[in-house]
């Protein structure tokens, strides 16, 4: 389960959307760093619809896009 939270710094004035994974089966808490292969750190975006679209990504499993460019011989 996944939620989205805003973080806004009082300081800078900056707001934040980050998502956040549940985690836990007996004790549940919440943690920034998602069980991504490769991707460290918080995953958010700097508007809510930016966030969501991250989230839908996220849970498509369709993490990392790759194309071949050039073959050389």
């Amino acid at each position: 389960m996944y939620r989205i939270v805003r973080e806004e710094n009082k300081l800078t004035g900056i707001v934040r959307y980050i998502i956040e994974q549940e985690k836990g089966w007996f004790r549940k808490s919440w943690t920034r760093n998602l069980s991504i292969l490769g991707i460290h750190g918080p995953i958010g975006g700097a508007t809510l619809s930016g966030a969501k679209a991250k989230l839908e990504v996220i849970k498509s499993g369709n993490h990392i896009e790759i194309d071949v460019m050039e073959v050389l011989r």
